[in-house]
């Protein structure tokens, strides 16, 4: 066989298998949930892969990270894309980040390290990962403490369509208790009412109806480690003199993260801190009432809108764009 033939064989060959070496997670990490809102799960810190067919982007997280495009600093890779994480702890909050393809610019790597570090204060937002299905047909009434156990919660449609409808029930109403580990699932009619205060923790709307969560009543509302996406008004809704304080949230596709009921001229106080915040139509608090006061630190942002909209008075620190 002449040395030109031997060549083009080794040169297919390499092709070959480099075409089949180009899989959906790196080498070495272990492939834990797909880019639809799904939670990858794993103990410590790790280095987490976003990707495909042998295209990657990198971030480093602390116990668990929801697998969608925004955690990371490409947002181009489809839903058929998964997250994996490393075999091993990472010694620090941020990495130095490559790509396994040569399509990735070193642009996006510099963008995945400032990532990575950016989130090392641990925004993970919701971390249940489905333990089953639940329909419900009437509002649950959480009082004390509530445990979801993980599971999705359906609303039926005699509830609600999950719509703009304002006469829709509540999934839950927070009566000054604690309601945690929950999934609210597709059909999200008017989430999360709080009446007289209450905690809300470790908690995701698969597709925000109406909207996430309301105040009702004043009160205290505590609202920490959550996730909700794909709403097509507001995120939370406040009705009612109150203090709100949200932590550790992941918040994208909204109109606005914050509304105080228009016309009102009550006061709240609206606390936000560690937050991922993304793709707010309008912006992040409105409010029509000059004693309203609206705080964000120590968050990412991207395309996120006004901070402040209306009467309220508005200030931030610590905050970084992605």
């Amino acid at each position: 066989m002449s040395a030109k033939k031997l060549f083009v064989g080794g040169l297919l060959a390499a092709i070959s298998l480099a075409t089949y070496a180009a899989t959906d997670y790196p080498s070495g990490y272990t492939k834990c949930a797909q880019n639809k809102g799904e939670t990858c799960s794993f103990s410590g810190t790790r280095q987490v892969a976003l990707g495909k067919s042998g295209s990657f982007v990198y971030g480093t997280f602390t116990n668990s990270v929801v697998c969608q495009s925004s955690n990371f600093p490409s947002n181009s890779f489809p839903g058929s894309a998964w997250c994996s994480y490393a075999g091993s702890t990472s010694s620090s909050s941020s990495s130095s980040s490559s790509s396994s393809s040569s399509s990735t610019s070193s642009s996006s790597t510099s963008s995945s390290s400032s990532s990575s570090s950016s989130n090392g204060g641990g925004i993970t937002g919701a971390t249940c990962s489905s333990t089953g299905n639940q329909s419900i047909s009437s509002t649950i009434v959480v009082s004390g403490t509530y445990d979801g156990g993980c599971k999705t919660y359906n609303p039926s449609s005699s509830m609600g369509d999950g719509g703009q409808g304002e006469d829709q029930d509540p999934a839950f109403r927070v009566n000054g208790g604690t309601l945690k580990n929950a999934i609210l699932g597709n059909n999200g009619v008017d989430g999360v009412h709080f009446y007289g205060g209450g905690r809300l923790e470790n908690f995701r709307w698969t597709n925000v109806g109406e909207d996430a969560w309301t105040v009702k009543e004043s009160g205290t509302v505590t609202i920490t480690g959550v996730t909700g996406v794909n709403g097509e008004d507001k995120w939370g809704q406040i009705n009612a003199a109150s203090t709100v304080n949200v932590s550790n949230c992941i918040v994208d596709n909204m109109a606005k993260m914050f509304r105080q009921n228009g016309g009102t001229t009550f006061k709240v106080t609206i606390t936000v801190d560690r937050c991922q915040i993304s793709n707010m139509g309008e912006g992040i608090f409105r409010s029509d009432s000059s004693s309203t006061t609206g705080r964000l630190t120590n968050s990412r942002l991207r395309n996120s809108g006004d901070l402040c909209i209306g009467k309220m008075s508005c200030t931030q620190s610590g905050n970084t764009n992605y």
